[in-house]
């Protein structure tokens, strides 16, 4: 699916980005060029990060497991 139509960038490159060391939105921008131009993609790629982070997850793990 193409999550930036502006810079031709999908899911997929956005994961890949994430695979290889990207922990923030603004390391995708970097790396794929999406949300560079219009900025309508910025939250589906936050989406993204969030789901798929490494580090985002520990994260959550963390908190969850403080919480109980």
């Amino acid at each position: 699916m193409y999550v930036c139509h502006c810079n031709v960038v999908t899911d997929q490159d956005i994961l890949e980005s994430i695979a290889n060391g990207a922990r923030c939105v603004a390391d995708v921008a970097r790396e794929t060029g999406a949300g560079r131009t219009c900025g309508g993609c910025v939250e589906t790629m936050r989406e993204l990060v969030c789901q798929h982070c490494p580090v985002m997850t520990e994260r959550q793990l963390g908190v969850a497991g403080a919480a109980r």
